[in-house]
């Protein structure tokens, strides 16, 4: 799936050699990366987008750098030309420099492409697993990554990005609202406008896959509709949500898009801003809600910030739980927004766990569904519509 046109696409670049990839992984990914080492200091690059929110070289020239090409046939995200155009904050020295880039056009194969800083190091995800539990070692780690998350939460949103959704560059070289890589659409306006595309984007998902019938049967679709088409400013007034609050979002601020320096215990670079935008505080935090081992208990410390462990907390959690508590504490000493500062947090993740509900990845993505049984998508598909009905119980719909 990769591997296609492997070879045509070293047409771009000379002396590259792939990062990360192979060529037997049974997903498409979503950028294709490569370490470009050249024999002569490069001191400028040219491009159809010098200077446009790009950094130049150092004046001694650079040897190595990184280029990213975006993958039109990535899964699940919007090919708009502003995904390429996301992958351009300069907010620390941590951050690499983007020399040049390019939108996807036919003249470059519509592979929108980043030059960007080699940062050395390796994957901090790696690194973190092997650091003591409760060891200066980790917590430092802990502080440098709660450093990076204040300092986007802080950055400042140029007058002209008006609205949710990706940012844009316009020929004048100024930075505007745009559409966003994940969910196809926008710029909104209004809040609740974003969510209203991020649930109708999951039910197209849901209806391209056989199994779950498009949620009809049982009346589950009905209820959906009703969902989508009620006054979703209700449910965040309700809530206490604050509609017009905007903040700089990394969007997949995870460990493996962290590099570190092992002998140093220093996180050297936070890489991919290719799902960055411009959302309500709340959606830097909902991916470390997913796949909770404690039964809701982490997620529901995590959105209180209290931390006091109980004894029904699985032993085998009590590291996780331990780290959580470390993040929470770092991100307050910063004054930082965390989950619990948040108001309206919980009303905001009941509409994430419809979000993910309503488009099980087991039961949409195509390989999964072959090398499951008809009675194990039966059983899968049972228990998604459980968890559906209960989300929207809860929603009141």
């Amino acid at each position: 799936m990769n591997h296609k046109d492997f070879d045509a696409r070293f047409d771009l670049a000379t002396d590259i050699s792939p990062v990360k990839y192979d060529e037997n992984c049974p997903f498409p990914y979503n950028n294709f990366i490569y370490k470009v080492t050249i024999s002569e200091p490069a001191t400028k690059l040219n491009s159809p987008n010098s200077g446009i929110c790009t950094t130049p070289p150092a004046a001694r020239g650079i040897s190595s750098l990184i280029i990213r090409l975006s993958n039109p046939h990535a899964d699940g995200l919007n090919h708009a030309q502003t995904r390429v155009q996301n992958e351009k904050p300069d907010l620390a020295d941590n951050i690499p420099r983007v020399y040049a880039w390019d939108s996807p056009r036919p003249s470059n194969r519509n592979l929108g492409w980043t030059a960007m800083e080699f940062k050395s190091g390796i994957p901090l995800d790696a690194h973190f697993a092997k650091l003591a539990t409760g060891s200066e070692e980790k917590a430092a780690i802990i502080e440098q990554v709660a450093d990076l998350l204040t300092g986007i939460q802080r950055a400042p949103l140029p007058e002209s990005v008006t609205s949710f959704g990706g940012i844009g560059i316009t020929d004048s070289r100024e930075m505007v609202s745009g559409q966003m890589t994940t969910v196809a659409g926008g710029p909104w306006s209004r809040y609740e406008d974003v969510w209203r595309a991020r649930l109708r984007s999951q039910l197209e998902g849901a209806d391209g896959s056989s199994a779950l019938q498009e949620w009809k049967p049982n009346g589950v679709r009905a209820r959906i509709d009703r969902c989508l088409e009620s006054n979703l400013g209700g449910v965040f007034a309700e809530a206490g949500v604050d509609m017009t609050k905007r903040v700089l979002v990394h969007g997949d601020l995870t460990m493996n898009n962290m590099l570190v320096d092992p002998e140093s215990n220093k996180i050297t670079a936070l890489l991919d801003f290719d799902f960055a935008s411009v959302l309500h505080p709340s959606h830097e935090f909902f991916m470390s809600l997913w796949d909770d081992p404690t039964g809701g208990r982490l997620a529901k410390a995590i959105l209180t910030g209290s931390f006091d462990m109980d004894d029904d907390v699985p032993e085998e959690a009590a590291e996780l739980w331990s780290t959580a508590r470390v993040w929470d504490a770092a991100l307050a000493a910063r004054g930082a927004m965390r989950p619990s500062d948040i108001s309206g947090m919980a009303g905001l993740d009941q509409l994430r766990r419809l979000e993910t509900a309503l488009c099980p990845f087991q039961l949409v993505h195509p390989m999964i569904l072959k090398q499951m049984t008809a009675e194990q998508v039966q059983e899968q598909r049972a228990a998604a519509e459980k968890t559906l009905v209960a989300c929207l119980d809860a929603l009141g719909f």
